[in-house]
């Protein structure tokens, strides 16, 4: 009973939204037993406004009460604030070229940074565990 409409137009709101006004039909609407939940006051006939990428939201979020797409929700959290990172102290906010290709390649610089950052703390922290098991024992190690 729902498919069946009278008018399908494209609308175009105030703010630049793109939606499809369906316009059902009178007679159908007034032999309906959900009028009275559907219609309000002297309105003859239901219309109905639903934005042009209304279905793509709805299989999103379908996909998101999956199991699988809960898993790795939780798991994206590690990545974020990584990612976070690299666009606030890292420069990649802002573009410095022109392109996909130019932004690509900033990006892996920008991780190949942040990794390096990351093996570098990595290796004095490990370097300084040596030091002071040594400074410890008393023995003194020259490191170049």
């Amino acid at each position: 009973m729902w498919k069946q409409y009278s008018k399908k137009k494209a609308k175009i709101n105030k703010s630049g939204k793109k939606s499809f006004r369906y316009t059902f039909d009178k007679e159908i609407c007034k032999d309906c037993p959900h009028r009275s939940e559907c219609i309000n006051g002297k309105v003859s006939a239901r219309t109905l406004e639903v934005g042009v990428n209304a279905h793509e939201y709805y299989e999103y979020s379908q996909r998101a009460k999956t199991q699988d797409f809960l898993e790795k929700y939780k798991n994206r959290s590690c990545n974020e604030w990584k990612n976070g990172e690299m666009k606030r102290f890292h420069g990649l906010d802002r573009a410095k070229g022109y392109g996909l290709r130019s932004m690509g390649m900033q990006a892996r610089l920008t991780a190949l940074a942040v990794n390096l950052k990351r093996i570098a703390k990595l290796v004095s922290s490990f370097l300084l565990d040596i030091l002071k098991f040594f400074t410890n024992k008393g023995c003194f190690i020259c490191l170049y």
